[in-house]
């Protein structure tokens, strides 16, 4: 198979194919045949222009693939310590830390001074990597030191890809939250019923948490979220209707936990407010420049109120996503969520339809056949 991307211009917002030379390893790299993409919602931040690309940019970093080869003679290791083999499925993190500086030694390699994010890339070859590195490819190149994880045999391409952002961070907001403040017999907000909040109800309803309560304006994802565990859902972003619920069924404190995945101003400000004394505010969906929201310092102060962002995730938190994934694939329906498949040429059109409809996710697969479907 010839090796192409589909490159996204960000000027025209349109996607072009560009085939390109087989690519040459350099040392450590491995050769990954992309099996399925899906499409992110910050992919989508890109196509609105909300997020900066380079202008040959090859986007999705939730992607599958399965080894092809690597560069040397020497065996190269997973995640787990354990070497990697040829046609084996796999995942990996999509962003990929230096381990020398600061941050990475602190426990932060997401923010590395020298980050390499996939899925961010220019399509053409450039300094840190000898192939393209996006999604919408049919082979991609992984560069020295790449986290990969083996993907479960009982997880479908579709289910897996998520893991790679959005069940990842999910993962790493939890680890975040236990570090502060107990998830079991909680009472948790969820603000917005997209892939990360559909995701963090069913990890928090797994984790032991008593009441949860999920907010978003689309009367069918926040219907859909029962499914994962919701024990109460709002068709609302209001935050009188949100704060009134949550007293009524915690005796006027509100919610231990609160949790923003919408990212809009309104949604950070009903996550602060309606906590508790005492409680826990974890902030993971402005992910681009919004408006400024008032807070006062007295507020937090007296409420005594821990307040987290939290931007990407570690390595560790994608190995806990894909093994919460294994552990749940039959309890949560996780599988109805990836409702439209189209093939890699077709990336425009899965585009435009995502950016219309606003599924939960599509997926983009190489190999799939060409299916005319309407946007």
């Amino acid at each position: 198979m010839t090796p192409f991307t589909v490159e996204f211009d960000s000027e025209s917002r349109t996607f072009h194919r560009r085939e390109i030379p087989e690519p040459s390893l350099r040392p450590g790299e491995i050769l990954i045949r992309v099996t399925c993409c899906t499409i992110c919602g910050s992919d989508l931040h890109t196509y609105n222009g909300r997020r900066g690309a380079p202008a040959d940019c090859v986007l999705g970093h939730e992607i599958i693939g399965e080894i092809v080869q690597w560069s040397g003679s020497e065996a190269i290791n997973d995640f787990h310590g354990k070497p990697i083999r040829v046609g084996q499925r796999v995942t990996w993190a999509m962003a990929v830390g230096c381990n020398e500086c600061f941050f990475c030694r602190n426990n932060l390699s997401q923010k590395c001074e020298s980050l390499f994010k996939y899925g961010h890339e220019s399509g053409g070859n450039h300094q840190r990597c000898s192939g393209p590195t996006g999604g919408l490819s049919n082979y991609c190149v992984l560069i020295p030191g790449t986290p990969l994880i083996p993907v479960p045999d009982s997880l479908t391409d579709e289910v897996a890809a998520p893991a790679n952002c959005a069940t990842a961070t999910v993962c790493a907001a939890i680890r975040m939250i236990k570090e502060t403040h107990a998830i079991r017999d909680a009472t948790l907000l969820i603000v917005g019923a997209g892939m990360l909040g559909l995701n963090a109800i069913a990890q928090v309803c797994e984790a032991g948490a008593s009441q949860i309560v999920i907010a978003d304006p689309s009367g069918a994802r926040a219907d859909q979220a029962r499914a994962f565990g919701a024990t109460h859902c709002i068709h609302s972003g209001d935050q009188s209707e949100i704060e009134s619920v949550l007293k009524s069924i915690t005796n006027g404190r509100g919610a231990d936990i609160t949790m923003d995945f919408a990212g809009v101003k309104s949604a950070v400000e009903t996550c602060i407010a309606a906590v508790r004394i005492g409680g826990c505010v974890l902030l993971a969906g402005s992910v681009f420049p919004s408006a400024d929201i008032p807070i006062s310092p007295e507020f937090i102060v007296r409420r005594i109120l821990t307040i987290r962002g939290l931007h990407n995730y570690l390595p560790i938190d994608l190995d806990s996503a894909l093994q919460f994934l294994d552990r749940t694939v039959d309890r949560f329906p996780f599988a109805d969520l990836v409702t439209n498949t189209f093939s890699l040429t077709e990336a425009q059109a899965a585009f435009d339809y995502a950016n219309k409809h606003r599924p939960i996710r599509v997926a983009v697969k190489p190999e799939r056949k060409h299916v005319s479907v309407e946007v």
